[in-house]
């Protein structure tokens, strides 16, 4: 998915918010990986669980880069949908329908990052093999995500250590830049506002400023790595 970077305005105030989660996660895998009944058996039991619990339990896996785990759940043809459309998937979708229709259940989901849903269509537990597995047999996607661009991930990226969320910060900010803003403070507080946007190199850096202590800080996005995915693409951080 090509991800073009807009530009915004060049002063805003920060809110601080906390995002919806679908947590839940498990150890990635590489794409691809062809899962048999002796690797799946090793999960927790997905006989009887029921169609929106599997359904989570899929995109979650999906979600993390979990492929191993998503191919249990999931057909080949879910599989290719899913990791066509996202490897890894993000942790911003958030389940929001469930409806059932001829022994199948459509779960939906919609992606609070990027905007659009996802439909997965589990059969019944009466209808999956006997192993239980698989069950996930169709996926669709509509009004296809858009990802932030590098403005909006640096604010995200300012709010989250502003309110003091680790795993936030972590997502958005590569390990190193986590790192050095967790030096500047462990909680960046909520009175930061973007004074500027320029890019150079593949790089968007946004400036932001401390309307208490005046100190600045700049966030180093990676427009490279927003092409490639949603995760660590705030990688560079200067405070003054």
């Amino acid at each position: 998915m090509i991800r073009r970077i807009i530009g915004l305005g060049s002063t805003a105030a920060l809110a601080v918010t906390a995002p919806i989660v679908l947590t839940g996660a498990a150890a990635p895998a590489n794409a691809g990986t062809t899962t048999t009944t002796a690797s799946c058996s090793k999960l927790a039991s997905a006989t009887n669980i029921s169609a929106a619990a599997y359904a989570d339990r899929l995109v979650r896996a999906w979600g993390s880069g979990a492929t191993a785990t998503a191919n249990c759940y999931a057909s080949t043809a879910v599989t290719r949908t899913l990791y066509g459309q996202a490897l890894p998937g993000g942790i911003h979708w958030r389940r929001v329908s469930t409806e059932g229709a001829a022994g199948t259940i459509y779960v939906t989901y919609h992606d609070d990052a990027r905007g659009g849903n996802l439909t997965i269509g589990v059969q019944n537990v009466g209808l999956r093999a006997a192993n239980g597995w698989h069950a996930a047999y169709t996926a669709k996607f509509s009004g296809e995500p858009q990802a932030w661009n590098a403005v909006q991930w640096s604010d995200n990226l300012v709010r989250a250590w502003g309110r003091g969320d680790t795993r936030w910060t972590a997502y958005y900010a590569t390990p190193t830049a986590a790192a050095q803003l967790h030096k500047v403070a462990a909680k960046g507080g909520s009175h930061w506002t973007r004074i500027a946007t320029e890019g150079a190199a593949g790089t968007t850096y946004v400036t932001y400023r401390n309307d208490v202590s005046k100190h600045t800080l700049v966030i180093g996005v990676s427009n490279v790595g927003l092409s490639q995915g949603d995760a660590h693409a705030a990688y560079t951080v200067q405070y003054h």
